[in-house]
This record gives C-alpha cells, structure tokens and sequence, in this order.
C-alpha cells in the first residue's frame, strides 16, 4: 500500500513571509495546489506535491534562481522541530548529526543522511530516497543551509575547513553560493556530502542544554513512533476492528482509541488509498465469509456477532460485499466443499 509523503507547512510559512516583502500574495504561491492560509493553518501538513509546487512557484514569482539558498539561510533549527532542537542541544557535533541521521524522516522523509569516517575527514552524506522533481535542487539547497546552521551553532564559528560536495553540475547562479556557504563548494562530484576534518567530530557543544535535550529526545522518538504506526495504520486499525467486531467501532471511537481527531484519520487512510468504511467493510466480509462456511451458526446470530441490533441490516451488507444473501453465499461454499 503506497504511504504518500506529508510535510510540516513551517516552511512554506517561511516562503510566505519572504515573498510577502516582495508584494507577492499567499494566493499567488499556492497557485496549483489547492491549498489555502486557512487550510495550511487548519492541517499543519501538505504532500510532497504540494511542497514542491509551491517552491517551484516561489521560485518563479521571486525571479530569484538561488531562493533555495534564500529560504535555507531562514531555516533556523527550530523550524526543523524536535529534531533541530536535539541537535543544536546535542552534547557534541557527532551527537547533532546523528539526530539527523535517526530522525529525519520526522521532518524530511525524503532525505537519507549518513556519517562515516574516511582517512582524515568526517562525511556528512544526503542521499535523496524519493524523486523532488524539478525542486530537486532547491531542496538540498535549503537542507545544506540547515545543516551549516547547526554545524556553526556547535563550533561557534564559520566552518571554513569543511568542503561541500554537490553531486550535481555547476548551476548558472554557482557565484551566490560563496556568500551563503563558508566554505570551498565542489560541483559534478560523485555524492552529496560535507566534509569536515575528523577532529571537529567530537567538538563540545558549549550551547548544549541537558535538560532540552532530553525533552528533544523524547519528542523526537515518540514522533518516530507515531510516524511507524502512522505508515501501518490502516493494518492496526484492521485489526483493532478484527477484536471489536461486535462492538462495531465507529469512525469517531476508532480515532479516539488511535489519538487521533477523526478528520486526521480520514486523512491518513486517505493517503494510503484507503478509508474507514473500505477497512472495516473488507473486516466484516471477511469475517461474516469464515463464519458461513466453517460454522452451521444461525444468521440472526451471527448479525448480533457482529454488533447488527437489526438482522436485516446484516443481510443488506453482506449483500453489498458480495452480491448476494448470507443464506446464498452459505449453500454455494456448500456446494463447493462437496465437489471437491
């Protein structure tokens, strides 16, 4: 079952606020996206189609070819959430990135980052998961920006001796790069990936604060969490309607159980081409099939079962399931079992 990528809309927030210096309205970026300031307020999240067409459009309305440059160096890390929070409390510079490293996919799914060691240097490498289109390079440009913040943030100073490597060719703009980025930046190489000398790796973060830290921490693993259970909540939410069949959940109780508002349930099961009545519909057929063919159990019975006040209601779904009455399905499993 596809899991359709959602973003926080803290950083189209971001574009929002720059391009509104330009005279450029909120209705011009979302141009082709269906969303709106009210629905971005109300759902705090958009898909990855959307994110990336709203970067393309700002982009163009800004007539700006670096705003990935632009918009990265407003990333402060709190905009990342608990996970730019982690780090820029993190103990040491290694600690920070392997918040990245654990947690990205909270905040940027479609970012893989990965640390190793090779001779004298400390590699910091990105390797994209999912395609960003057109706004391929925009995006990594915004998460270097992000990542010099919390590199600076721990050393307390420019870092000059790293190298930025891009895995992509020298972009008309490359001349903006040297007033964003500080230090030597290196096109057509074979990764995406900062390189720092191995001694910064074990730098103290004379910033860091335990205590937020840990709260950080937490946030950022019960986020991983919901994250988990969000990508399979169709399957948890399968079975939860499997041990509750006579109770026959609803939407709203089904929701509350998962901490959920209804509207976002709909949302998710949205995003993994599904729905509450689809699930619970293919639960109930499934179950009321095993039911006729194992059992001789009375069909008014099995109506109550499975939480029906009314058997002819039963009978009237189970003829949506399958085409016909449960007393039809029952004599044709019937005739099946004794041809074979």
């Amino acid at each position: 079952m596809a899991q359709s990528i959602i973003l926080p809309v803290s950083y189209i927030q971001i574009a929002i606020r720059e391009l509104s210096n330009k005279g450029i309205t909120p209705e011009q970026i979302f141009e082709g996206t269906k969303l709106s300031c009210h629905s971005i307020q109300k759902d705090g999240y958009v898909t990855l189609d959307q994110f990336i067409k709203v970067i393309l459009n700002t982009r163009k309305l800004s007539n700006n070819p670096a705003i990935g440059l632009l918009l990265g160096s407003f990333l402060h890390p709190s905009t990342h959430g608990p996970v730019g929070w982690a780090a820029i409390n993190s103990p040491t510079l290694s600690d920070a990135i392997n918040i990245f490293q654990r947690y990205s996919q909270i905040r940027t799914p479609f970012i893989l980052y990965t640390t190793l060691t090779h001779g004298e240097d400390y590699i910091i490498r990105l390797t994209l998961t999912d395609s960003l289109k057109a706004a391929h390079l925009i995006f990594i440009e915004a998460m270097l920006m992000l990542l010099q913040h919390i590199i600076e943030f721990i050393l307390g100073r420019p870092m000059t001796e790293a190298n930025l490597y891009m895995n992509s060719f020298k972009p008309s703009y490359a001349d903006s790069y040297g007033q964003y980025f500080h230090c030597p930046v290196h096109f057509n190489s074979g990764h995406l990936e900062i390189r720092l000398p191995i001694a910064m790796k074990n730098t103290a973060n004379p910033n860091a604060d335990k205590h937020m830290y840990q709260i950080a921490l937490e946030q950022c693993q019960e986020a991983h969490h919901q994250l988990r259970r969000d990508i399979n909540i169709s399957t948890e939410i399968y079975d939860y309607i499997s041990a509750n069949l006579s109770c026959s959940p609803t939407l709203e109780y089904t929701a509350i159980h998962f901490g959920l508002t209804p509207r976002t349930l709909i949302r998710r099961l949205k995003d993994q081409q599904t729905s509450f009545q689809k699930i619970k519909d293919e639960v109930y057929a499934f179950q009321a099939s095993g039911y006729l063919r194992r059992s001789v159990i009375a069909i008014d019975t099995l109506s109550v079962i499975f939480g029906y006040t009314d058997p002819a209601n039963f009978r009237r779904s189970f003829k949506r399931w399958f085409g016909m009455s449960p007393q039809q399905y029952r004599e044709q499993q019937t005739e099946i079992l004794k041809r074979h």
